[in-house]
């Protein structure tokens, strides 16, 4: 896959092929490459990392001679659609599974995805699962990252926030068994789950004074860490800020990173808790220059994972390649 850094080598091609064909031709190969890359064989994939800002959103950008700054002061939206998409890539892994019926080894898929709608309207919040499992092979080999997950979705689940704190509303009807059993999973850490997902702004974020230039570092460790990753998390997280570069079209800052991680008890969108230890060899993350909100990661790193569902606990071992994206847009009151 073509990835958008490499856009000026191919403005470069564009160049030298001017003398053997006309310029349109070559704009329409740049313009391919770069669309390939941003999901035109993959529709529901998320927006690639780059181009233009937004108009709208570049006046509220705070940039100067001495660099960016991550702001804290506008107001963060409370109507909001979020799409989710997580994608894993195994290398080497393997997996052991344990029941009531025993133990089960054997290798992991080469890839997992899972594709979550996300939406807020002020004190209710909405979870649903389009697609979640491994990614099945496309026949013609070519365009396994537009197969879909080989798992089920999930219906939608409704929060609502009351006196004291989240709570399921109450609902007419028949109930839905799986439903019931996904909203008890999600309750205990939905106000987590909400900010790690952007439906709210997150606590720890980078000083709102503070301005910075490529190279500049950032180390996380103890409560900084949540500025990334769930509240239960330990370790060392080394962070170097490398540019501007949006995400479409939202201002974002974008970091290196690398370092040791553990997080307790993460509950994902499907209802699953899982215990991780990850050494992230490294990686990259886009933050948002206007919110408290990460849109985009992107870790390399070698992993143990310890996951339950179901009375069954799932043990994975092995080198992880780890995206996550948000399609993060504000919805018009009225």
């Amino acid at each position: 896959m073509i990835r958008l850094r490499n856009a000026p080598a191919l403005l470069l091609l564009c160049a030298g092929a001017l003398g053997f064909a006309s310029c349109d031709k070559a704009k329409l190969a740049v313009t391919a490459a770069r669309e390939k890359f941003r999901g035109a064989t993959d529709p529901d994939g998320p927006a690639a990392p780059g181009g233009e800002v937004a108009p709208d959103l570049a006046s509220q950008v705070d940039s100067a001679a001495e660099g960016v700054r991550f702001r804290r002061d506008l107001p963060f939206p409370t109507h909001l659609s979020v799409r989710v998409v997580q994608r894993r890539t195994y290398e080497n892994a393997r997996r052991t599974t344990t029941s009531a019926l025993g133990s089960e080894a054997g290798g992991v898929g080469a890839k997992w995805e899972l594709v979550g709608l996300l939406e807020r309207q002020a004190h209710r919040v909405s979870f649903a699962v389009e697609r979640t499992g491994e990614i099945a092979a496309a026949k013609d080999g070519k365009n396994d990252e537009a197969a879909q997950a080989l798992g089920g979705s999930m219906p939608k689940i409704t929060f609502e926030l009351g006196p004291r704190g989240w709570r399921v509303p109450a609902q007419s009807g028949p109930a839905d068994f799986q439903a019931k059993i996904r909203e008890q999973q999600l309750l205990p850490t939905l106000a987590q789950s909400i900010t790690q997902n952007g439906l709210t702004s997150r606590a720890q974020w980078f000083s709102a004074s503070r301005r910075w230039v490529a190279g500049d570092k950032l180390v996380l460790e103890g409560d900084s860490l949540q500025v990334l990753f769930p509240p239960r998390s330990s370790g060392k997280v080394t962070l170097v800020y490398e540019v501007s570069e949006p995400i479409d079209g939202h201002p974002c800052g974008r970091f290196a990173l690398s370092g040791e991680l553990r997080v307790k008890e993460d509950v994902s969108l499907a209802g699953q808790t899982a215990d991780r230890e990850m050494s992230i060899k490294s990686g990259k993350v886009w933050c948002s220059l206007l919110h408290p909100l990460v849109l985009r990661e992107e870790l390399e790193t070698v992993m143990t994972e310890i996951e339950s569902s179901g009375g069954a606990k799932d043990r994975t071992q092995g080198s992880v390649k780890m995206v996550t994206s948000k399609d993060w847009r504000p919805i018009t009151e009225g």
